[in-house]
């Protein structure tokens, strides 16, 4: 294989990087296009459940942030991985709605048993009295539709629902996408780049080459030029 096609062999497959670069950023568009209308989707129905929920509430009551409660804690984390390519978004729940007690029983036994140098049968009575306290305590309720009553309208259920599945599921995906897009777009850019770049050395070689040819054509005819001189005289 001639350097020539070497040359035409790389550039066609620098052009089959760039195109598959750019098929991909297409399907990543349309993936975000479409994850943005589901995302006003669900956010005209939150505010439509939420319509319909204080349109049938009772008089002096109203679902909003003046019910909500001060002391209130997430529910939900949010986890970022950043690989060597682009960041990762994903909403994690942190616990149960409705456990709490649960978790700490878990860890006080595991704690427990994990302590050396204490006695056995102390072990078992401290174990006892605690697991009779905890079981005649009532369980902590984490579920935020309990601020509002316990005869929750079914449409404040729905606008939870829709809440919840924006924030878990739609928006971490949606940050993805688009961290994904702008690094495409990093790599498409530098490819086209490392093209113009061989594209401009193969300009100048040529061009280099034809010069050469010219002024050896310009001393050829100079030469045959002279010796019709010279045979003249």
């Amino acid at each position: 294989m001639t350097g020539t096609e070497e040359e035409n062999e790389q550039q066609l497959q620098q052009q089959h990087h760039i195109d598959a670069l750019l098929q991909r950023y297409l399907t990543l568009l349309d993936e975000y296009t479409s994850l943005r209308t589901e995302l006003s989707r669900l956010q005209t129905g939150v505010y439509q459940d939420l319509a319909r929920a204080n349109f049938a509430a009772e008089r002096g009551m109203r679902y909003g942030a003046d019910y909500y409660d001060e002391r209130m804690q997430a529910l939900r984390t949010l986890r970022v991985d950043v690989p060597t390519e682009a960041a990762h978004f994903a909403v994690e729940a942190v616990g149960d709605l409705r456990g709490g007690e649960e978790a700490k029983v878990d860890g006080k036994e595991e704690s427990a048993v994990e302590q050396e140098g204490q006695d056995v049968k102390h072990e078992d009575d401290g174990d006892e009295e605690e697991k009779e306290k905890e079981s005649e305590a009532p369980p902590r309720v984490k579920d935020p539709l309990r601020w509002f009553g316990i005869l929750t309208p079914q449409a404040l259920r729905s606008a939870q629902a829709r809440s919840v599945e924006a924030v878990e599921r739609v928006i971490p995906r949606l940050a993805s996408v688009d961290a994904e897009m702008a690094a495409v777009e990093i790599e498409v850019r530098r490819a086209r780049k490392k093209r113009a770049k061989a594209l401009a050395m193969i300009g100048k070689r040529n061009g280099e080459a034809d010069a050469g040819d010219q002024k050896s054509v310009a001393t050829g005819g100079m030469a045959t030029a002279r010796h019709i001189e010279e045979q003249a005289a």
